[in-house]
């Protein structure tokens, strides 16, 4: 797999996941995801057309493309992000086919690739302690994210990655 891989989530991975009402799937036509490994987990982070910024003083719970110009196109202030609150952890047969988005979006994730992985991992750190401290459980970034179907997965990596 090369450094940036767009694609979209197989059907076998929305049939395995059909109870999951976090996880985002449009009728008709499935999330774009970029793909991300952490430790030994890959983890699929769908792309929004229109995510809007969380309150200040929250954790950024989306890497924002702020120079692309489809921002400009928002009547509703919102714009183009990716969206690690609604990230699932996945395996290799859930990566469907490979796809493409805005030109000027794949320019910005390309320019910008470690931040997102930062950003990303920052948001997962906050997630694993959140879970583990029983805080900020109400927050809206831990309450409604795709990641609470992975528990067992998260606790297992941030152990590992804590010895």
């Amino acid at each position: 797999m090369s450094r940036i891989s767009i694609v979209h989530l197989t059907e076998k991975f929305y049939n395995d996941h059909a109870n999951h009402a976090e996880i985002l799937k449009k009728t008709g036509r499935p999330h774009l995801v970029l793909i991300l490994r952490i430790g030994n987990n890959q983890f699929a982070i769908p792309f929004r057309t229109s995510a809007h910024r969380p309150k200040t003083g929250r954790i950024s719970h989306c890497f924002f493309f702020m120079e692309s110009g489809r921002k400009t196109l928002s009547t509703t202030g919102r714009i183009p992000a990716l969206d690690f609150a609604k990230a699932v952890v996945i395996t290799a047969d859930y990566i469907g086919n490979k796809t493409r988005i805005d030109n000027g979006e794949f320019k910005e994730l390309q320019d910008h690739f470690h931040e997102i992985e930062e950003k990303f991992s920052t948001y997962l750190k906050h997630y694993i302690n959140s879970i583990k401290t029983q805080t900020n459980l109400n927050s809206p970034e831990i309450k409604y994210s795709a990641l609470q179907y992975f528990i067992d997965v998260l606790l297992t990596m941030d152990a590992q990655q804590t010895t």
